[in-house]
């Protein structure tokens, strides 16, 4: 079945059920006059099943992403089989139950994508040899967790013959070579299709092959599109990502992602193979997420659950968070060590509350506007070495925005605006406010980034907060509070500071969903560290913190074999 060929179309009559022997496919279901993806399917997956029980028409398009090796096993054979198998009945039935079960889900909710097995990779602008490095890099990183071969035009050609890699459509060596393709598929966990620099007919086959195409440069070489590259994002069906050979740190990232639609963009810097295996993770679908959750101070925890990934070996491959989280993340994609994280949110912190008067909020942000930028630079975010995304929530469109490119401290700043304590933060016509208003542990954005790979989520906010106040009556003076409190001969009850409400009332709407949030396949592994009674906006106390995530973690790790299973 060719790349873009219909297997069949909603309404259509039922024919039988297909199996993808290797390739992709993707459904498709018309509903209000659009037509909306469902899901696609890869190798081993089956279609049309509901064909062979019922004389219904078909409930959804598919067509062939790329090209792809189907079987059919039409409606009259599988009822002879049927009726001499009981067996073969049954376990027909259990994927009509399995799907009966699942077909809301995917209606309503973004499917997850098969696993990658075939990568065509091309040359993102005009100089070829960023390909061939890339291509190579991948071949060796993926030769540890699986099969690979890697397969340019001069191996078709010994294979085949010469000008086998050459053959188009319409040549009669055609189905020779689709045949061949096929076998090293069904033979392999891992194909590399490797595109020639012009787009030649090899280069259109390979990117017809493809799963997702990588398109490689240097990034301080020109930005101008390659002709492969233009043929790839030109496709809507094609799922393009960038990778970037830098000689130090990142840097002009803007340059190769404006005008181009891609889907994720890699950085692979001159003496880091952590960048690599990262890379590989990332664009087969198995790399690691971490979610860290908005939580005021408590969020100083964060930085003990990082030192405890890092030595069980887990490797986090993007980092995304809310709040506290967003600062913590930062600091962890700008790839700063144990130390130079804690120093960051510890050192010389002093107030962060400024107080103003309160016509805005009861604090001007100044200090913090100043600490984030001293802390976390210039930096845009597309030039992070290590992905990172921060959530913050509009007052004026009431939607959570998600902030994965442009400068590094604005969109942190826009994560921890917490309403009435600090500022909103203006953007492109936006008023923007604490991103826990809307989504304190964005566990559903980090799904989308790593698509099957795991998912650690890090909460911070407890579902019952221990009452340390006394009992007071409807009407609260503030200024007979303060009396009391300078009142030497007084002993001053206990009531909750203005702090304490304002910080923790955005999170009550979060605390009463999160558990639907984390419920089936969005989080492998959710953390919750013992971190009551720490007030909203006090930073005092970091190493209990720190400490008390790290061994919580330590011992969640361990229990649940997360980390033992990146070690295989």
């Amino acid at each position: 079945m060719p790349a873009g060929e219909v297997v069949f179309r909603q309404g259509d009559a039922g024919d039988g059920l297909y199996l993808v022997v290797s390739g992709r496919l993707r459904v498709t279901v018309a509903a209000d006059g659009a037509e909306r993806a469902v899901q696609d399917l890869g190798r081993g997956a089956i279609v049309g099943e509901i064909a062979l029980l019922t004389d219904r028409p078909r409930t959804a398009t598919v067509h062939a992403v790329r090209d792809s090796d189907l079987q059919l096993l039409r409606a009259p054979v599988f009822q002879e089989l049927a009726e001499r198998s009981h067996a073969l009945m049954s376990g027909m039935m259990r994927l009509l139950a399995d799907w009966l079960l699942t077909r809301d889900r995917l209606l309503t909710e973004r499917a997850l994508p098969p696993a990658v097995r075939a990568i065509a990779v091309a040359a993102a602008g005009q100089d070829p040899r960023p390909a061939a490095t890339v291509g190579g890099l991948l071949a060796r990183q993926l030769a540890q967790t699986g099969r690979v071969r890697r397969v340019d035009a001069d191996a078709i050609d010994r294979e085949l013959g010469p000008g086998a890699a050459q053959r188009g459509p319409a040549d009669s060596g055609r189905g020779e070579l689709a045949g061949w393709l096929h076998a090293v598929e069904r033979d392999h966990d891992y194909v590399i299709y490797q595109a020639e620099p012009a787009d030649t007919a090899w280069s259109r086959l390979c990117l017809s092959q493809a799963d997702v195409v990588l398109l490689a440069a240097s990034a301080g070489g020109d930005p101008a599109p390659g002709p492969v590259a233009e043929r790839a994002l030109a496709a809507p069906s094609l799922r393009c990502e960038l990778a970037l050979l830098h000689a130090a740190q990142p840097s002009g990232t803007a340059r190769w992602l404006a005008g181009r639609t891609l889907a994720d963009h890699h950085h692979l810097r001159d003496g880091q193979p952590a960048d690599a295996a990262r890379l590989a993770r990332m664009i087969t679908g198995t790399g690691c997420g971490l979610v860290l959750g908005g939580g005021g101070p408590r969020g100083l925890a964060h930085l003990g659950v990082i030192r405890a990934l890092e030595e069980a070996g887990v490797p986090v491959d993007v980092v995304g968070g809310t709040s506290i989280g967003a600062i913590v993340g930062a600091l962890y994609a700008l790839d700063l060590d144990e130390a130079a994280r804690a120093r960051a949110l510890t050192h010389d912190i002093g107030r962060l509350v400024t107080l103003t008067l309160p016509l805005v909020s009861v604090s001007s942000g100044h200090r913090v506007d100043r600490l984030l930028a001293e802390r976390l630079g210039t930096v845009p975010i597309e030039d992070l070495p290590r992905p990172f995304f921060c959530v913050s929530a509009s007052l004026t469109r009431a939607e959570e925005v998600i902030h994965d490119r442009g400068p590094l401290s604005p969109a942190v700043r826009a994560s921890l605006s917490l309403p009435g304590i600090f500022p909103p933060v203006y953007a492109d016509g936006d008023l923007l406010v604490d991103g826990a208003t809307l989504n304190n542990v964005p566990v559903d954005v980090m799904r989308g980034r790593v698509g099957g790979g795991r998912v650690i989520a890090v909460d911070l906010t407890p579902e019952v907060e221990p009452m340390t106040f006394a009992p007071f009556a409807p009407g609260l003076s503030g200024w007979r509070v303060l009396g009391r409190r300078l009142n030497p001969f007084s002993s001053a009850p206990p009531v909750p500071g203005i702090g304490y409400i304002l910080t923790r009332s955005p999170s009550l709407s979060q605390v009463r969903q999160r558990r639907a949030a984390f419920d089936g396949d969005r989080v492998d592994l959710l953390l919750t560290p013992p971190v009551e009674g720490l007030g909203a906006l006090d930073f005092k106390g970091a190493a209990p913190l720190i400490e008390a995530g790290y061994r919580y973690a330590t011992e969640m790790l361990a229990a649940s074999g997360l980390a033992q299973r990146f070690a295989t």
